[in-house]
């Protein structure tokens, strides 16, 4: 009788899982339905900026950094471009970051356009467990509450940069301090998943690594990590996948600096291309305005316009590609099949595992309590098929 049983029960639970989103578990399920396309934004520029000899290359309209023009001009830039969102790069309070970002917030909310931060670690500006506390308290309680800054399923988003410049501990603590709540969403930088038990997310900052890993093979076999992460922990960490046009801080780092060539715009196709191929709930690009680094998509003179087109076509394509991801950010949900109904004795405190008798409808049954593994995921269920119809009898599945 039992091995009939458990067969009968295999049927059921397969048939259950596939109609579960709320698993976590590989297929995934998207809870959100909107895929990000962000971009990385500096705001440190002035006039000096482009006639220094230390970036490759110009924009079409030089500008600085605090000119309100040129952000209204950037934002509608991006938004022509299919770009949801610019993630300044911001070193705390003090300094022309904040005065720009506060600016920022201001023309985004003008053009439905929103805007994230990038904490940045390295900041001259902030040192030490307390300052970055501080600062954090500062940005979730001033800019995060403005009507632009950018929300996913109710909670800002922050970025931070040089996340392994402290120890995971620290970590804890400072997000203990600045966001006891949980109330924001953190999305690590760093090639550590450890931090994930802090963080809500990851991404990797930069791609364009000197040992020339192709992008076909860096960005999904980290969207497998993530995933992998995810099934481990029995979480819904987000994957943010990053995409780069090229990269060339040889002006600034004559020493060990390096590039990697755009190679006419391929090397942007093949990254945006991975970055799909990894399932990633979001493609971050890196970035709108990177001068320095080689790494920008604003129009320049020896470009033009060429990687605002491209991001046009290819953010389209990560929009409506084919395929889905889990998108719920806290511990997903205990999932239940149709339940039982009430049974006429109650159940013991702990069921023992294997077959007993129990009384439903006040009609003695056989039932069977069991762990399967499906498809890795291991469930306790409780089966009571019925003689009419055992396949598509109820379970409870835990």
């Amino acid at each position: 009788m039992i091995s009939r049983l458990k067969t009968l029960l295999l049927i059921t639970v397969i048939g259950a899982v596939l109609v579960l989103p709320s698993l976590g578990q590989p297929p995934d399920a998207r809870a959100d339905g909107e895929r990000l396309v962000l971009a990385f934004y500096y705001a440190w520029y002035d006039q000096n900026t482009w006639t220094s000899g230390q970036v490759p290359d110009v924009p079409l309209t030089p500008y600085t950094s605090a000119n309100r023009d040129a952000m209204v001009r950037q934002v509608d830039q991006a938004q022509g471009a299919g770009i949801d969102a610019f993630v300044l790069n911001w070193w705390g309070t003090g300094n022309q970051t904040e005065k720009n970002l506060r600016t920022l917030l201001d023309v985004a909310s003008e053009k439905g356009f929103r805007v994230a931060v990038d904490f940045d670690i390295n900041s001259p500006f902030m040192g030490g467990v307390g300052s970055y506390a501080d600062n954090l308290r500062h940005l979730h309680g001033v800019h995060a509450t403005h009507a632009a800054y950018l929300r996913y399923q109710g909670r800002p988003v922050v970025f931070f940069y040089n996340v392994s410049r402290l120890p995971v501990a620290t970590w804890r603590e400072l997000r203990n301090q600045a966001d006891p709540g949980r109330n924001a969403l953190w999305i690590a930088e760093g090639t550590d998943l450890a931090y994930q038990s802090v963080f809500d997310g990851h991404h990797l900052y930069s791609i364009t690594w000197p040992n020339r890993i192709p992008p076909s093979r860096t960005l999904p076999s980290w969207g497998n990590r993530v995933r992998k992460y995810n099934r481990n922990h029995d979480t819904g960490k987000l994957w943010v996948a990053t995409v780069m046009p090229g990269y060339d801080d040889r002006k600034i780092r004559p020493v060990n600096g390096f590039a990697r060539s755009r190679d006419g715009g391929e090397y942007y196709r093949q990254c945006w291309q991975a970055a799909i191929d990894s399932r990633p709930h979001w493609v971050i690009i890196n970035s709108f305005n990177e001068w320095p680094e080689g790494s920008y998509i604003e129009p320049s003179r020896a470009y033009g316009n060429v990687y605002l087109d491209l991001t046009q076509a290819w953010s389209a394509r990560f929009k409506s590609a084919d395929y889905s991801v889990q998108a719920n950010l806290s511990r997903p949900p205990k999932a239940t099949a149709t339940p039982l109904a009430p049974l006429s004795t109650p159940l013991p405190p702990v069921l023992p595992e294997g077959e007993w008798t129990s009384s439903r409808s006040a009609q003695e049954q056989k039932c069977i309590h069991a762990q399967i593994d499906v498809g890795g995921v291991l469930l306790w269920v409780v089966f009571c098929p019925s003689d009419a119809e055992p396949a598509g009898s109820p379970a409870l599945i835990y």
